[in-house]
């Protein structure tokens, strides 16, 4: 269809309200030609337009039923609305439908990872790693999730090899940097998370890495300079700002702002507490000291000092997964 075949040509330029016309003039001249529809979700998908991308792709399952594509990226639309339930369920109607299909196992993986279900996401990324061994997300991710599970050793082997096939990932340096920072490497750390700046300068995580590093150094100097950056690149993320700002805070003997801050990222993601209520304990307790002598000082670190027991913050970490959409028919 010659609508449909320029509708392709203009969605490959980007010319996105172009190809929807298209599509649109395709669907009108032949209404049950799926391709369309699915081709008009992808660029709905692309102009952040989730409903009207699941509208679309739902007519094409309607139309052709074992449209593997079509249930793939539903499920991506899926879970960038969180809809994380559904999404599995279209993901898993994917993999069904086409045993081999990498990237579903992927994103299938990014979803158990979302919710937490971090040894089915390992699972699916190795999965994927058997079926696309040159999948570079795939280790970057199974690193991420190994890492959520206490293996940093396990983290740090898929990092590296999420380096070796994108030398200039900065996501992956910044893993790793976190990772060696979890096992008191607070030089390899540094060393990892500086390179992921240099790839990436407005990569807030990798500023994060290393302010926490550096403060595991007792460097609070530099762990401010650092913490303070990330806050300021997490402007449009409350709760990876309020994990480095209740550091800038703990480190300015601001005991009180630093359990408002640290709280405050608590509520807008609850899996947090785990990593930062030990945090939020040792502040109470310098401000309970500081209130019994009268005065609060800013944090003078003990040689050596290393995060509270059982801190486990894998959120400067970058370890958000990245979903990948199939191509257009």
């Amino acid at each position: 269809i010659p609508y449909f075949n320029r509708g392709n040509v203009k969605q490959d330029k980007r010319d996105f309200d172009g190809a929807m016309t298209d599509y649109s003039k395709a669907i009108e001249l032949k209404p049950d030609f799926a391709p369309a529809y699915y081709n008009r979700g992808g660029v709905k998908q692309d102009k952040g337009d989730f409903d009207g991308a699941m509208t679309d792709y739902s007519k094409a399952i309607e139309l052709k039923a074992d449209y593997a594509p079509a249930y793939y990226n539903r499920g991506v639309t899926k879970t960038a609305k969180g809809d994380l339930a559904g999404a599995m369920a279209d993901y898993n109607k994917a993999i069904q439908l086409k045993p081999d299909f990498a990237e579903a196992y992927y994103n299938r993986g990014c979803a158990k990872y979302e919710g937490a279900d971090y040894n089915g996401a390992i699972t699916d990324f190795t999965k994927t790693i058997e079926l696309k061994p040159d999948l570079t997300e795939a280790y970057r991710s199974r690193g991420n999730a190994k890492q959520r599970k206490g293996d940093f050793e396990g983290a740090m082997a898929d990092y590296s090899k999420s380096i070796l096939l994108k030398p200039d990932s900065a996501p992956a340096y910044n893993g790793r940097g976190w990772s060696e920072y979890l096992k008191g490497d607070f030089d390899g750390a540094i060393s990892d998370a500086t390179h992921a700046i240099q790839l990436d300068p407005k990569d807030g995580h990798a500023y994060g890495t290393r302010g926490w590093a550096r403060y595991g150094k007792g460097d609070l100097a530099g762990a401010l300079e650092d913490c303070k950056k990330a806050v300021e690149l997490f402007s449009k993320d409350p709760v990876s700002s309020a994990y480095d700002q209740g550091m800038v805070d703990f480190i300015n003997g601001e005991n009180q702002k630093a359990i408002d801050s640290w709280q405050s990222a608590i509520q807008r993601a609850a899996s947090l507490k785990r990593e930062l209520q030990p945090w939020i304990e040792k502040a109470k307790a310098r401000e309970g000291a500081s209130h019994s002598e009268g005065q609060s000082a800013p944090e003078q670190p003990a040689d050596g000092q290393k995060r509270a027991s059982g801190f486990t913050p894998t959120e400067n970490a970058s370890t958000d997964v990245e979903l990948i959409t199939e191509g257009k028919q």
